[in-house]
């Protein structure tokens, strides 16, 4: 008689979360690196706001999974558009353990209740929530209201709170946005980064979360804070794609990303060629009014791209700044995706 086949154990589900530039990417690539040392093999579900997938593309590597949900926030995506992507990643076998890295818009609370759904417990199991702060800007008073209540939700759901950028602030702030974290969520284990890093083994060997006392958090309104419905500050975002269809000049696109308003454009990155050096890539990122420009060495190499996030997009002005990027003021045929 032929023995029945074993019960498959649920994979564990790291939720990595945190508001538009914190350093969740940057974050997940150490861990990448680290994830030898652990003998288990990652996947990876990438969302992204805008239509293009840049951080997929910056991850990527040839023996990772990685599943997409793009074009919208995972908080609001179909059920079925996350369930599927962490089904697919689980009967592929190639993974050990999933990251899930939201979109900086998302509200984790949703994103939880659809990863603790009975329909996905038999394959996967939530193991912690890991939220990257970005001490620079939480250490600056602004008018960003919306944002602060989504990283305030984000801060609360946290298992861990890693502070990103703490090497660009002086001690007195550093341990100032420390103890308003701390007034939010108390019990979170806190690292600074780029000096500490939660190690990725200890994660996946510490208990996992337990759905039934968070269901008994979030139904006190005392200990759950901010509501989920006051944080879909997605809605009022929206988000512009463009194709770089030549190289341009380095000067004036790094004016271009000075330049850029930073409370309409909270967040640009992609892939760009220069003319002075047409033979390479870089990488930009910027948010906030901070930019960054990096060779990009992997390959295959993607293709130039930019994503622009904002709440208040002055689409046709910056479709107009790229076209003259591109082709100079006396061209303006271009076509955008």
């Amino acid at each position: 008689m032929s023995q029945p086949a074993p019960e498959s154990v649920p994979l564990p589900v790291i939720l990595l979360t945190g508001f538009l530039g914190s350093g969740k990417t940057t974050l997940l690539l150490r861990w990448l690196r680290e994830s030898p040392a652990t003998g288990l093999r990652p996947g990876v579900v990438m969302n992204e706001f805008g239509a293009e997938s840049v951080d997929s593309q910056i991850i990527r590597r040839p023996d990772l999974p990685v599943e997409q949900v793009s074009g919208g926030c995972l908080c609001c995506a179909d059920d079925n558009q996350i369930g599927n992507a962490v089904s697919r990643l689980v009967r592929a076998g190639a993974a050990d353990f999933l990251v899930v890295e939201t979109s900086g818009l998302a509200d984790p609370d949703n994103v939880i209740d659809v990863l603790t759904d009975h329909d996905l417990l038999p394959q996967i199991r939530l193991q912690a929530v890991v939220t990257v702060v970005d001490a620079v800007w939480y250490a600056q008073p602004g008018e960003d209201f919306g944002e602060r209540i989504l990283a305030r939700r984000q801060i609360e759901f946290a298992d861990f709170l890693c502070l990103s950028k703490c090497d660009l602030l002086d001690a007195p702030a550093l341990e100032g946005v420390v103890e308003h974290v701390r007034r939010i969520n108390p019990v979170a284990e806190l690292f600074r980064l780029p000096f500490g890093l939660p190690d990725l083994g200890a994660i996946l060997k510490r208990p996992p979360v337990s759905v039934e006392l968070r269901e008994m958090t979030e139904a006190n309104p005392g200990l759950a804070g901010s509501r989920a419905g006051e944080s879909h500050l997605h809605r009022s975002y929206r988000s512009l794609t463009w194709r770089f269809p030549v190289p341009i000049d380095r000067s004036r696109f790094e004016n271009f990303l000075a330049t850029l308003p930073p409370r309409e454009v909270v967040r640009a990155k992609g892939f760009v060629r220069f003319r002075q050096t047409p033979e390479k890539l870089h990488v930009f990122q910027s948010v906030w009014g901070q930019a960054m420009i990096d060779e990009f060495p992997a390959r295959p190499w993607p293709d130039p791209v930019m994503v622009l996030i904002g709440p208040r997009l002055p689409l046709s002005l910056l479709e107009q700044q790229l076209r003259d990027l591109a082709f100079g003021e006396s061209r303006t045929v271009h076509r955008i995706s």
